[in-house]
């Protein structure tokens, strides 16, 4: 039902789906996906007093978020394949690629939402022991900028594997008799996942090289408020300069 829905959304925006049927890589790739949710969880110790469930609690909106970011690759990777239906070796292996990325950064991932979720809260409540504690034990003053470059990082490799996809799907767009339209999109998809590598790109220059001195963690992480600012941009551009080329294509609106 919902691959039937997806798809035909795809066909009425001008964009042929040639892997409607589904793959065994997308089944092997779903399971990775739930294998990564399911370590969250698992992640969690059940609590088994009150106390215990309100420090469950805390994870509540980094599991959210987590699940969130995990879900957004998994859409594009979901549609990737929906439109191209590619299974070639080279496809594999990127696809690969991306899976052991996914499983790897699913902890760390969590972890840092966990942490910024903390220090947000104790900045609102003024809690000044909560705060020593984060920058004591959990995340040492000194090792904050590394914990941004290990998620960057991972941003930096994930967003690439992405646009290897798709450029992989340029490659071969004879094969897949991709017209212009399609082509236009294809090479969108790479410039818009590349646009979000450099923003994770910067965000590891910044704590890398420590621009900012001990708030060199912070400022690292305030790079990532470029998304809402950026993205929304380039893809704005890419719709303009989609509608000028070919036109309004039907289903655009939606």
């Amino acid at each position: 039902m919902v691959r039937k829905a997806i798809s035909s959304r795809i066909k009425s925006k001008g964009f042929r789906f040639r892997g409607e049927g589904g793959t065994r890589i997308e089944a092997l790739s779903d399971g990775v996906f739930a294998i990564a949710i399911a370590l969250l969880l698992i992640s969690s110790d059940i609590p088994e007093t009150f106390r215990e469930l309100q420090e469950f609690m805390y994870d509540f909106v980094p599991f959210g978020a987590t699940i969130a970011i995990l879900m957004v690759i998994w859409y594009q990777h979901y549609l990737f394949f929906l439109r191209y239906g590619l299974q070639d070796i080279k496809t594999v292996t990127i696809n690969t690629v991306l899976l052991f990325l996914i499983l790897f950064y699913v902890y760390p991932l969590k972890f840092l939402f966990r942490t910024l979720y903390q220090l947000f809260s104790y900045l609102l409540t003024d809690n000044g022991e909560g705060m020593n504690e984060l920058f004591t034990n959990v995340v040492p003053r000194g090792d904050g900028p590394t914990l941004m470059v290990i998620y960057g990082s991972g941003g930096v490799l994930i967003f690439l594997t992405l646009a290897g996809l798709y450029w992989r799907a340029l490659k071969v767009k004879s094969e897949l008799e991709l017209d212009d339209l399609e082509v236009y999109d294809t090479k969108a998809s790479i410039r818009l996942n590349m646009t979000q590598s450099l923003i994770a790109l910067l965000s590891v220059a910044i704590a890398g090289f420590r621009i900012g001195g001990d708030w060199s963690f912070m400022v690292s992480g305030m790079t990532y408020w470029l998304y809402p600012i950026v993205m929304p941009i380039v893809g704005s551009r890419v719709a303009s300069r989609r509608k000028k080329l070919f036109g309004t294509i039907k289903g655009d609106a939606d």
